[in-house]
Order: structure tokens, then sequence, then C-alpha cells
């Protein structure tokens, strides 16, 4: 009886294991930011933060689609 026991008991926990719960997150701080567009009249610090900006937005906002990754070159 014992051994039944642990049988059902140990089947219930690997069936358990099986069973796996997906979320998605959806990251809305790209929604208040986008890509600058560097002017000629910019100093070298200004295109150094645009650059810095520009490479941390595409990193963290990688994830549009690539009709909207198109739009931006």
């Amino acid at each position: 009886m014992k051994k039944l026991l642990v049988a059902l008991a140990v089947m219930g926990l690997l069936s358990s294991c099986t069973n796996t719960v997906t979320y998605e997150v959806t990251n809305s701080s790209c929604a208040g930011f986008s890509l600058i567009k560097a002017s000629r009249q910019d100093t070298t610090e200004t295109l150094r933060q645009v650059l810095i900006h520009n490479q941390t937005y595409r990193q963290i906002c990688s994830d549009k689609p690539n009709n909207e990754k198109q739009n931006e070159r």
C-alpha cells in the first residue's frame, strides 16, 4: 500500500512539472521615447549623447515589428 501511495505521489509531482506557464511582458517604456536624429549644428558632445541614447533605445526597444524598424532608417 505504501509503494502505491509513493508511486501515485511521484506521478502527480512529475506531471505537474510538464505544464509550463509562459508570461508575456510588455515593455511600455518605449512608448514615451524614440530615436533622436542628429543635426549638423550639434556639438561633438551632443552627438555623443545622441549616439548613446539611440544605442540604448535600440537595445531596450528591439522587439518592434520589422516594418517599424525599416521606417526608422
